[in-house]
């Protein structure tokens, strides 16, 4: 069987924290990866955003396949639209010679793509939003931004053979929101590399490790994006320290340092001194090598998802993995995923006071940190294997 994975934006080699390089890029990355262990062929096609090689091997049954389109370098996926007939172009070529038996599209430029990719050579096309327009407007509070973006989701429905949720409540938005048969809504979750998410150590030992002081740690990691809310975890910082009588670190990793990330970045700091809460928080760089990535998680008492709107969160997975206490956003996904009051807490982050309470909450309880990290360690080992996740998309992909 051959699979095109369709993914414009996001680079699934791409370094973790520069913009528009995040969760999908994982997802896309890991699925294909041990689809390929499964015997399947896939080739990604994915935005060149220059100077890196135009095919790249993952393993052997897998390679990454850079599409020039546009002007050199990075374009936001906001204004990507204009070079995807071009970018549609050159991945049809791919086609001709290859003859695929399934499109799998990701996000709503992936399944622009797939749905000329489907009229012009007849093939099967999946596709895996990663977000839903009409959701992330709602989460914003303006619509207009977003009517072009939501039009075009609901015409990738309804193209679609098959949709794949990774949630159950994401299905039922797709069919509820987008007027969406629920039949053709398939939910198969997003998995996390378990050998390589572990607890890695005594956290304290860590914490020396890495250079970051002997106090209880509240870790988040994310892009540098206001959608991902960290300054929604900012602003809970000050009932953080009403509620937790005792010194702390919230350690925010984001960001690459590139020019288009200042403005943001310069919000968050500004945020930070407003609130006067500088010797709480502190800003680091996307973390190099990634291979250091489970240690942060595993030195933290607490990791933290505070976006508004969450489809999924693989970082939430990454640090369940490592057996570390979750405070997550109640909207999206992490709802289905953890149980409140049993393996983490649900919080709306746009509630400040509750966010920082929970936080709190768990610093000052070091029974129940454990407790939560143990359940949720069970829970991410047994249902989100790669492995498991993989094989569910062969399963799909055969029945179509």
């Amino acid at each position: 069987m051959k699979v095109a994975m369709v993914t414009p934006h996001g680079d699934p080699l791409g370094k973790l924290g520069e913009p528009d390089t995040g969760g999908q890029c994982v997802y896309v990355k890991e699925l294909s990866r041990h689809l390929g262990a499964l015997g399947v062929k896939v080739d990604i096609f994915t935005r060149q955003r220059g100077g890196r090689k135009e095919i790249e091997y993952i393993n052997e049954k897998v390679r990454v396949i850079r599409i020039e389109c546009g002007p050199e370098g990075f374009i936001p996926k906001e204004k990507l639209m204009p070079y995807l007939p071009e970018f549609t172009d050159k991945v049809s070529e791919y086609f001709e010679k290859e003859g695929y038996d399934i499109v799998h599209t990701h996000y709503w430029d992936g399944g622009f793509v797939g749905m000329e990719l489907k009229e012009r050579h007849g093939v099967k096309m999946v596709h895996t939003s990663h977000s839903l327009g009409i959701l992330k407007a709602k989460a914003l509070g303006d619509f207009e931004p977003y009517r072009e973006r939501i039009d075009l989701e609901k015409k990738i429905y309804e193209t679609s053979d098959a949709i794949v949720a990774t949630t159950e409540i994401e299905k039922r938005d797709i069919a509820s929101l987008y007027e969406i048969d629920e039949g053709k809504i398939h939910v198969i979750p997003i998995g996390v590399d378990t050998t390589f998410y572990r607890p890695m150590g005594n956290k304290k030992e860590l914490k020396r490790e890495l250079g970051l002081p002997e106090v209880p740690l509240v870790f988040a990691l994310a892009r540098l994006d206001p959608r991902k809310g960290l300054d929604l975890l900012i602003k809970s910082v000050p009932y953080v320290r009403e509620y937790y009588q005792g010194d702390f670190l919230v350690l925010i990793s984001t960001g690459t340092g590139a020019k288009e990330e200042e403005k943001e970045m310069n919000k968050l700091l500004s945020l930070i001194e407003n609130l006067g809460v500088t010797g709480y928080v502190k800003i680091i760089p996307a973390i190099e090598p990634v291979s250091m990535v489970p240690k942060y998680y595993s030195a933290a008492d607490v990791f933290v998802l505070p976006s508004p709107y969450e489809p999924f969160g693989i970082v939430m997975l990454e640090a369940m993995a490592c057996k570390t206490p979750i405070v997550a956003t109640k909207f999206g996904g992490p709802a289905e995923v953890l149980q409140d009051g049993y393996d983490g807490f649900l919080v709306d982050p746009k509630d400040s006071k509750e966010m920082g309470k929970k936080i709190a909450f768990l610093l000052e309880d070091e029974e129940l940190r454990k407790v939560f990290a143990e359940r949720a360690y069970r829970k991410v080992t047994e249902k989100y294997s790669w492995d498991s996740v993989a094989r569910e998309m062969r399963n799909l992909y055969e029945g179509l």
